[in-house]
């Protein structure tokens, strides 16, 4: 795993852009998609209080108190695929995170660069292939017992025909406990995007406008009868200044404690005529600090009958 992850960074790093001003983008995808199986199944919404290494990709303030690693992979029919993996370590009186994220998929000719902000249109088969790679490192500590910082920075290369372009971008928030509720605030993507001619508006002393500011809020294991239950909400503005959202609740069942059987539901906004279901589903298998996790959204016409990830982690 840590030769992998140099070997990214060492790409990325060297990597020198192929053009310099083309048509303005929705790009990049990998950091707007899924990078979680709970949270995908959440209605792309995190669980604050979880404690997993992919924190990373949503509140990288969360990492304080991140352990453990784990990887995930999504697929959307056979014409793409996205995979991700995380892990976060002890550091300087804080917590680090380390983690990758792929994404492969069609693009038609008619598409180019103007990479429509619907799954379904944007990984359709046929065409160009094109990919994104993106390797992440970011740091979180408490500062002030409940509340904590965290800064994520990554390094991101992206393919799109005969383009390629590499940049670095930025994510920074804050998260606060309130009783067992965790709630967080960050910026995502703080910096220059992917195939951009037009000049970003500012975004306060940090340069261009990040492409999300997301608020996020939730829970696990608060005892209900024989049940284990727990939320997770976000909402935000992404670099269209729209508004987005999403929802979830999960419920946990164990006969033996260490053996609990989680069933998850989720709720989040699609883009208009699009073929993707706003609901979102999933289900997972704790086995002490293994867990196996499944997460999936319905999608019309798609040959699977929409998308699903898998994920396998070690708290």
């Amino acid at each position: 795993m840590r030769l992998s992850i140099a070997l990214v960074l060492l790409r990325v790093l060297t990597f020198s852009p192929a053009i310099s001003a083309q048509s303005h983008s929705v790009l990049p995808r990998t950091t707007t998609l899924p990078a979680s199986t709970r949270a995908m199944a959440l209605g792309d919404s995190y669980v604050l209080n979880s404690g997993n290494a992919d924190v990373l990709f949503y509140h990288p303030a969360l990492l304080a108190r991140a352990t453990g690693f784990g990887g995930s992979l999504q697929r959307w029919g056979s014409a793409s695929s996205a995979a991700s993996m995380s892990g976060a370590l002890e550091f300087l009186g804080g917590t680090m995170g380390i983690g990758l994220r792929t994404l492969q998929y069609g693009a038609g000719s008619d598409d180019e660069l103007h990479a429509p902000l619907g799954q379904d249109q944007h990984f359709k088969s046929g065409g160009e292939r094109g990919y994104e790679r993106t390797a992440s490192i970011g740091y979180g500590r408490e500062v002030l017992g409940a509340l904590s910082l965290g800064l994520a920075v990554e390094l991101l290369e992206t393919r799109l025909e005969s383009l390629q372009q590499s940049i670095m971008l930025i994510d920074f928030g804050i998260s606060v406990d309130l009783g067992p509720i965790g709630v967080g605030l960050t910026a995502h993507d703080i910096g220059n995007k992917p195939f951009h001619d037009v000049p970003a508006e500012p975004f306060e002393d940090f340069g261009p406008r990040p492409s999300r500011i997301v608020l996020g809020a939730g829970t696990y294991g608060q005892q209900v009868g024989i049940f284990d239950v727990g939320f997770a909400a976000n909402a935000g503005v992404d670099g269209q200044d729209s508004l987005t959202y999403g929802v979830g609740a999960e419920i946990g069942y164990y006969r033996v404690r260490g053996r609990t059987f989680v069933l998850r539901i989720g709720l989040q906004d699609v883009p208009q005529k699009s073929e993707m279901s706003p609901f979102t589903t999933g289900f997972a298998f704790w086995l002490d600090d293994f867990i196996l996790e499944w997460a999936f959204r319905p999608m019309s016409g798609a040959p699977e009958l929409g998308s699903h990830r898998f994920g396998v982690s070690w708290r």
